[in-house]
């Protein structure tokens, strides 16, 4: 069985999000076999080329492992890995974890003025204002959009398939709170913590990342 890795960004990020984690997963046998899917938010949308494996392990971050179970391919995902990912990312009542509808509703009126700032404050907010696109880049501000509202509708069933989801203590975006309640009591679910990751696991501490994500995949194929 060839196992192969199909990566995913989130919002506001590009397929080079994945840099420091490729680099640091380089070497390891188990997870050579990759691919990459891009958004189009800057440069020309791609989905996943799965001819590599025969079997895939989905690694998402933020809205990105919520996007991958709609890029599965036709066997299914072996396993996931959610970095800094959520089943959902609003709060379905007041009181619940999650944020509230009002401020994504709030962000996306400030994008329809102000797409470039919008993007800037996020990824700074995030740690990741290294991200951010040269400014001579083309934005689609449409698929953009649409996906800041996906913030607000997405909403995934708890994972019936092995998930690895590495999480931040400190993260700024998906609270510790939120995350708790995605992931913490699913029983295929292992959940680990970085006390100070932000929301940019992947990114940063990709070695860590990386051995996480090793172990986790090391397990599938032994399992």
């Amino acid at each position: 069985m060839s196992i192969g890795l199909a990566f995913f960004h989130g919002w506001g990020l590009a397929p080079n999000f994945w840099r420091p984690l490729q680099t640091a997963l380089a070497g390891h046998p188990q997870t050579e076999i990759q691919t990459l899917w891009n958004a189009g938010y800057f440069s020309p949308p791609e989905a996943p080329d799965f001819s590599a494996a025969t079997q895939w392990v989905a690694i998402g971050h933020s809205l990105g492992w919520a996007t991958a179970w709609e890029h599965a391919p036709d066997a299914g995902w072996l396993g996931t890995v959610s970095l800094c990912g959520f089943t959902r990312f609003c709060a379905p009542a007041p009181g619940l974890a999650g944020q509230a509808t009002r401020v994504v509703e709030r962000m996306l009126r400030a994008f329809e003025r102000n797409p470039h700032q919008v993007l800037h404050d996020f990824l700074s907010r995030c740690d990741l204002a290294v991200c951010l696109p040269p400014a001579i880049t083309t934005m689609d501000t449409q698929s953009l959009h649409q996906g800041l509202q996906r913030l607000i509708d997405i909403h995934v069933n708890s994972p019936t398939t092995a998930c690895l989801a590495l999480a931040s203590r400190d993260d700024p975006i998906v609270s510790a709170a939120l995350t708790e309640s995605c992931f913490a009591s699913q029983p295929e679910t292992q959940l680990k913590w970085q006390d100070h990751g932000g929301h940019a696991l992947g990114y940063r501490h990709a070695p860590w990342c990386a051995e996480q994500i090793t172990a986790f995949v090391q397990g599938l194929r032994h399992g």
